[in-house]
Parts: structure tokens; sequence; C-alpha cells
């Protein structure tokens, strides 16, 4: 029979995981990959813990009809288990490459584990392979079960190699998040293991999916639509924030780069390619900045970095990265266009007394000049 601390605990996920599901509904673009990965993650996880509830619930019962539902639940829930960790693989893994044709070839390598657990997951109803309910209706771990476990901790372990080689590439929240997300479900799956007649599990993938969600809710107020950097809101205030604690910290460098010949990227090959332009760009920046460096879209095609640099020759060597990862890119990808800036960059120290408007209009000039530079060098050269 189901305890009572399994009984509360699973409806409490079950009434956070429906408030979850229904705000998410209501709040986020629905069209989207990540959107349908997150919903379904939600979904899966309430319906694994009603089935779960279901095995405790006919667990022991006496009667032929009982047995059969008790053998066919825990079925359901050995089939279904692994399919929700390989959703977090597929979630993980768009979180990190923003790639669907990745998400595509994942589906078919991951179907193989799951089709052959659920082969042993059925085989074990007349085996007693991963379990077994016996005469009197009492459920069993059986011989494999440690094969099916393993199974699940390495669907649960596969995306954190990823996750750690392109931790540059990923937004400092979204990879913490990521880093939490196994803390809650390894910790309710090893009670539930190592402690017989706890169910701790699926609890605790509710609590990783909260994790995740109050990163996406943060993500949707403070992220630019289009390419996934901080947004002008989040910019203004972290600037003023930056400004105002600056009495306390060190000088500052921020840089603000515009794309060359943005505009003819538009109107020569149309509004999809300098959309996928600016997510380039957007790729090459992060490829050369430090996860500590913060990025966001000033405007159009205009992004501003700050960074904690103190000198004037570091924030110059850093401007000359970045210029020198731009040229790789357009060395390395054969693009119908080039992607290059004019940039205006400044030390700022807090004795200046300068805020954050004056700021903003000192690097726009800045950059004005720079852009004004580029474009008599090209008229020159023309």
């Amino acid at each position: 029979m189901v305890t009572l601390k399994t009984f509360d605990s699973s409806i409490l996920s079950l009434i956070v995981l429906l408030i979850m599901y229904l705000d998410a509904h209501n709040r986020l673009e629905r069209k989207f990959t990540l959107y349908n990965l997150f919903m379904t993650l939600v979904l899966l996880n309430m319906g694994l813990i009603i089935i779960d509830l279901l095995t405790w619930t006919f667990n022991g019962l006496p009667g032929y009809h009982y047995r059969v539902i008790n053998c066919i639940v825990n079925l359901l829930l050995f089939v279904i288990e692994p399919v929700g960790l390989a959703l977090w693989i597929l979630y993980a893994n768009f979180l990190v490459f923003h790639d669907e044709n990745r998400i595509t070839t994942l589906k078919k390598y991951l179907s193989i584990p799951l089709m052959i657990n659920a082969l042993l997951s059925i085989v074990s109803l007349f085996t007693g392979y991963f379990f077994r309910i016996d005469e009197l209706n009492i459920y069993h771990r059986g011989d494999l079960y440690w094969v099916h476990l393993l199974l699940c901790v390495v669907l649960l372990l596969y995306p954190f190699p990823a996750i750690f080689k392109n931790k540059n590439n990923i937004p400092k929240k979204h990879f913490n998040s990521l880093l939490l997300f196994i803390i809650p479900i390894s910790v309710g799956t090893t009670l539930q293991v190592l402690f017989y007649g706890v169910t701790y599990t699926w609890s605790g993938m509710m609590l990783s999916l909260l994790i995740v969600y109050l990163t996406i809710q943060d993500r949707e107020s403070s992220t630019d639509f289009l390419t996934e950097v901080n947004n002008r809101k989040q910019l203004d205030h972290y600037i003023k924030t930056k400004i105002n604690s600056g009495r306390k910290q060190e000088p500052f460098s921020i840089i603000l780069l515009d794309l060359n010949r943005f505009k003819e990227i538009n109107d020569k090959f149309g509004h999809a390619v300098g959309d996928e332009a600016l997510q380039n760009a957007v790729k090459v920046l992060r490829q050369c900045l430090r996860q500590s460096d913060f990025l966001a879209r000033y405007g159009g095609d205009e992004f501003l970095i700050v960074m904690d640099i103190g000198t004037p020759q570091m924030l110059e060597k850093s401007v000359q990265r970045i210029k020198d990862c731009f040229e790789d890119f357009n060395h390395e990808n054969q693009k119908p266009y080039t992607l290059s800036f004019s940039s205006g960059s400044y030390l700022y120290d807090y004795r200046s007394n300068m805020n954050a408007d004056q700021l903003l209009k000192h690097l726009d000039q800045l950059m004005y000049q720079d852009k004004e530079r580029f474009y008599r060098l090209k008229d020159s050269t023309d």
C-alpha cells in the first residue's frame, strides 16, 4: 500500500507541476522547440508520478485482477522512466546548440536504447529480469534491475560533456540551471534505491523542472528574442548597477559594436539571412568572450559588451581578439556575406561621475567615429 509520506510528496509534486504547466501555457511562446520539450517533460513527469502512485496503491492487494493491474503499471513505469531522461537530453542539447537537425538525429539514436529497455521490461513480466510480482501481488526488484538503473544514469549524465565543452556559448544562468538539474533527481533516485519503500525520484524531477522553469521565466523577461543574449532592458539595469557599485570595484571596460553594412545584407539576401547573420555574430562573440563577460543586444545590429578589464592595453587587446574571431569566421564559413564591425570602447572609471546615459552616448559617438573611418577606407579602396 502507498505510504503516507509517498502520497503526500507525490500529491504536492503533482500540484506544483500542474501550476507550472498552466503558468507556462499562458506565458511562454508555444511554437518553439524548447517550449515543446519542456512542456512534454512536465506532462511526462506528472504521468510518472501518477503511475508510481498506482504501483504502490495496488501492490499487495489480494486478487487476480489487482495482480494484473500491478503488473501493467509497473511495466509502464519501467518503459516510460528512460523516456523522460531522453527528453532531458534533447532539451539540454537544444539549449546548447540551438540545432533542430541535431535533435532529429538524437531522437533516432535515443530510440535504440529506449526500445531495448521497453523490450526487456516486457520480457520481465515472464522472466523477472527488471522486476517481478509474486503470488501475493508483491513487487520485487529483479536480478537485472541494475541494468535499467544504469541506463537511466547514463541518460541523465549524457549531456554534460557537451555542456562543459560549450559552456562559453551558454548564458551563465542557463549553464547553472543545467548543472543544478541533476541534483534533485539524483538525490531522489539515490534515496529510492537505497531505502526500498520510499519514492522520491519523480518529486526530485519536479524540483529539477522547477529550477529550469524559473530560468526560463527569467530568460523570457531579460533575453533578446532573436539572438538569445541579454536584451536592452537587462542591459540598462546591468550598466546602472555596475556604475552605482563602482566605488567598491575596479574600473571596468565597455565595448559597443555595430555590424558593418548589415542593411546591405538584409536588402540583398533578405531578412531571414539578416537574422542568421545576427545569430552568427552572437556565436562568434560568445566563442571569443569569457563566460564572465556581459553581452547584450543594444539595438538592431548593435551589441554591447561589459568586461572586468582595468587597463587600456587589455581593452585594446580584447577588441583586437574579437576582430580576429570575426576574420576567422569569414575565412572558415562560406557565407554569402562578410561579418565585420565598427566599435567604440571605453575604460570606465567611477571618478568620471559619468552616469549610464552619458556613458552610452559617449560610446555611440566613439562607435560612429570608427564607422566613418571604416566607410572612408572602403570608399578609397573600391
